[in-house]
């Protein structure tokens, strides 16, 4: 037997496949909690429902109580906030991982599924998401495409019917689309498969009725289950759905909004608000009554995320974009040239594949798709969610996951459609295994001090060091009197430490002191009750006249240091209130 040959049996071998992905995404995740900050933005808030699962089986019906749920049960390990939010994400990326491995190794050959996992892998928009609750939302969903794969039966296809409607109650509610395509799709399929047989059944119509049925009552005792544990119900339930939909296109707009008009300066994510007031007469309005208020602006912002349709591809695909425009919502590399070549290669490899695909369709339809036809048509309803989502939200990669599978994989069958012309491609299969073992060793660990200071948005952990300075002193802050100043990170500190119930400020506000007034006498004004001053803040506070009586002698005006340390560059303190007004 050649070596070649050899090398072929070991690629086709699952055991191998799934080792070796599995070790690549252990070499790109290495060394994750030595420099990964606590994740910070929507993930401290749903840290606080995570924690009202663990502490009492509560949820909030509105904001992904299967994810919560998942969150919260790792509360049980451990206490500490940022060791469940790091095991969290790392389950979760290993998890999908492995199933897109399983996916690709159902709709292609085993060689080319291996290569598409090892690229699924190395893409930092899968493994360093800025939420981890949008790679989450994808579990159901390939779970769903890999039961419709596993056997043509009403069973599997009510089953995967089942799963997305869950997945679209209980994680993401823009999967009704998926799920209303994909209900369509298998209802036609029912149809067709009658059609053809013969000899029908005994009892067909009982077949249906338990294939589609069993899934859709599983999914309804599960989704009263969390109603009935959920703190909020109707009618205050379609409140916070509400809510939840205002504030999100508050802020999307307002995003791209700034992009297109660099001169408004405000925070898009705290303070879009004013804009919406600005564009539509309301700071909190739904998507349809702001295209009836002012059209001409929302047809600007769809077709501008529109637009941005191919940079998002590119980042998604490439972990770059040749455009000049940003499509994500973080800092991405922008004007690549890299990026431009293998989109080309890419888009090359999709269009001559797809030419010689439908040339020979009969051949490939009796040879390879005829089995896998479902669950590439299953593929397309979750991809229509991803063509809804870009005009209204914007194609960020995090939110269109289920196009770039479907494109990954539809480059993987192009390949394998052009290399079937290539007599002598089978031999070189084997080489593919060589390839993969060399990505390991050449591709750098994403978390390796000179790869991810390059690539990080903020340099060092400054959300997790106040985390670990104030852990001490977490039983104040999770109070409902407890107003917080810090540098910045407010909100996400009191989610992380306070379990939502303090309150919070940055350094922003000491800019609106009155040059006149005492430090003690502002801070009592905003009602501040916790005061973390960290090295930089110390510097500039010691030089303050009106602020080193606080600094040297805090018990003169109602406060008192409960934490200090002197230690370098390690020079911080906190300051605690126990007599209001005690300025007066």
């Amino acid at each position: 037997m050649s070596y070649l040959r050899r090398l072929q049996l070991l690629v086709e071998n699952a055991w191998f496949s799934y080792s070796v992905i599995l070790l690549l995404q252990f070499k790109v995740v290495w060394a994750v909690f030595g420099y990964r900050d606590i994740a910070h933005g929507d993930t401290s808030y749903y840290f606080v429902e995570a924690f009202g699962w663990f502490r009492h089986l509560s949820n909030n019906f509105a904001w992904s109580p299967l994810y919560t749920a998942f969150y919260g049960t790792l509360l049980y390990l451990s206490p500490d906030a940022y060791f469940v939010t790091m095991l969290h994400r790392i389950i979760i990326v290993f998890v999908l991982t492995m199933m897109i491995l399983a996916l690709m190794r159902r709709l292609l050959p085993n060689e080319i599924a291996l290569l598409v996992a090892a690229w699924w892998t190395v893409l930092l928009n899968n493994f360093s998401v800025m939420y981890e609750v949008h790679l989450f939302a994808m579990i159901p969903i390939v779970a769903a495409l890999l039961l419709i794969l596993h056997k043509s039966s009403p069973w599997t296809r009510g089953g995967a019917v089942g799963i997305v409607l869950g997945s679209s109650i209980l994680l993401r509610n823009e999967f009704v689309v998926a799920t209303v395509i994909l209900a369509a799709i298998c209802i036609g399929w029912e149809i067709r498969e009658a059609k053809k047989t013969e000899c029908q059944p005994a009892s067909p119509l009982r077949a249906y009725l338990m294939g589609y049925g069993a899934p859709l009552v599983c999914v309804g005792l599960l989704s009263a289950f969390f109603y009935a544990r959920s703190h909020g119900t109707l009618p205050a339930l379609l409140a916070s759905f509400k809510g939840k939909h205002t504030h999100n296109i508050c802020q999307v707009y307002a995003f791209g909004y700034q992009q297109r008009h660099p001169e408004w300066t405000k925070n898009p994510w705290v303070e879009c608000s004013d804009l919406m007031t600005e564009q539509f007469g309301n700071p909190t309005i739904s998507l349809f009554e702001a295209i009836r208020k002012n059209p001409g602006a929302m047809v600007e912002h769809f077709l501008w995320n529109t637009g941005l349709t191919l940079n998002g591809v590119q980042v998604a695909l490439f972990n770059a974009t040749s455009g000049a425009v940003n499509p994500d919502l973080r800092r991405v590399i922008l004007n690549s040239s890299v990026s431009l070549v293998l989109s080309i290669v890419a888009g090359g490899t999709l269009f001559v594949g797809l030419f010689l695909l439908y040339r020979e369709r009969q051949h490939w339809w009796a040879r390879w798709l005829q089995e896998r036809a479902l669950g590439w048509l299953a593929m397309l309803s979750v991809v229509a969610v991803s063509l809804v989502i870009i005009p209204i939200e914007r194609p960020r990669p995090e939110y269109m996951y289920g196009l770039t599978i479907f494109l990954m994989a539809a480059i993987g069958m192009s390949v394998f459609v052009i290399a079937h012309r290539w007599p002598g491609a089978n031999h070189l299969s084997g080489l593919i295994s060589v390839v993969i073992v060399l990505t390991m060793l050449v591709f750098p660990t994403h978390y390796a001090l000179d790869y991810y200071v390059a690539h990080a948005e903020v340099r060092g952990r400054p959300l997790l060091q106040v985390y670990r300075r104030l852990t001490p002193f977490q039983d104040i802050i999770a109070r409902a009197d407890t107003v917080v100043l810090v540098r910045r990170y407010n909100r996400d500190l009191c989610n992380y430490m306070g379990y939502g119930l303090c309150k919070g400020f940055d350094y922003a506000i000491l800019a609106e002191r009155p040059a006149r007034l005492p430090l003690d006498a502002f801070l009592s004004e905003r009602g501040i009750t916790l005061f973390y001053v960290d090295e930089h803040l110390l510097s500039s506070l010691q030089v303050d006249p009106l602020a080193r009586n606080f600094l040297a002698a805090p018990d003169s005006v109602g406060w008192k240091r409960i934490a200090f340390q002197d230690g370098g560059d390690s020079r911080w303190m906190l300051f605690q209130m126990v007599t209001p007004n005690a300025h007066h």
